[in-house]
């Protein structure tokens, strides 16, 4: 990373792509290696866990088809074949980010500065080679921990030992949240959104079902504008400068601290 690069901490999604075309997960290939300790024992007690009918259906989180699906996918972790974790991720948000239409400037900028949180592998890179599989950060699988927790002083000291960052970008959901401590990363400014609508009777209400699709848009923006993205001096304006397809603009009055991090609010007035 340069000086003035950013780093975007994502959550992983719900949705991932299956097969692969690349060899079988190969934990020293992965980046933050100083994880793969934990790797290899969260993956052992993932493959064992997941067959168990009962006690696979409760750290999954899923039934039925998709239960039969994830199971199969835990079981065959160490031999199948992978694929790059930007192409495994196919959720909302990774599809407004829309990685393949970025310019190669914003590719670069994507695969240098975005972290990714995992409940199997802690945190990964956009290009870390990685296979199909289920696991909730709030999953219990050593100890009755969540794997928030296993990878909470793990994942906190392996960030604090890459560099000093400028800007964070944090816009991971509660439930990662709490797989680090922002306090043990030297940064000068870390950035949260929420974005909210305001109704025809004054109501405003923080926007749930599409908050994904919207953080994915906020992305895209970022890595198109990576030296602004990771100025303290310029990244209101850069929020400024960001205009969603639908509608959710920054609001500058509504911003706030909260946390230790700035959180930037995004607005939009809908009908009645």
């Amino acid at each position: 990373m340069t000086p003035t690069a950013p780093l975007i901490l994502l959550p992983p999604s719900e949705g991932k792509a299956s097969g692969g075309d690349g060899a079988a997960l190969e934990l020293g290939s992965l980046s933050f290696g100083a994880l793969n300790p934990t790797r290899t024992r969260m993956a052992k007690a993932l493959v064992e866990l997941s067959g168990r009918p009962r006690v696979a259906r409760k750290i999954l989180g899923v039934k039925d088809a998709a239960l039969e699906q994830a199971k199969a996918e835990n079981a065959s972790l160490e031999t199948a074949p992978t694929m790059r974790a930007i192409d495994r991720y196919t959720g909302v948000m990774y599809g407004a980010i829309d990685y393949p239409s970025l310019d190669d400037i914003a590719r670069e900028s994507f695969s240098q500065n975005v972290i990714i949180m995992s409940g199997l592998f802690g945190v990964v890179r956009p290009f870390d080679m990685i296979p199909a599989y289920k696991l909730k950060m709030g999953a219990k699988l050593i100890r009755s921990k969540s794997c928030a927790a296993v990878w909470k002083p793990l994942i906190s000291k392996s960030l604090s030992s890459e560099e000093d960052y400028g800007v964070i970008w944090d816009l991971l959901p509660g439930e990662h949240s709490a797989a680090w401590d922002p306090t043990k990363v030297p940064h000068e400014a870390r950035f949260t959104v929420k974005f909210l609508e305001r109704h025809a009777d004054g109501q405003i209400k923080t926007v749930t079902h599409f908050s994904k699709l919207l953080k994915g848009a906020l992305v895209r923006h970022l890595v198109e504008n990576t030296t602004a993205a990771g100025s303290t001096e310029s990244a209101l304006e850069l929020a400024a400068g960001f205009s969603h397809p639908e509608g959710h603009e920054f609001r500058a009055e509504m911003t706030s601290e909260i946390g230790g991090a700035t959180e930037l609010v995004f607005l939009k007035d809908v009908g009645g």
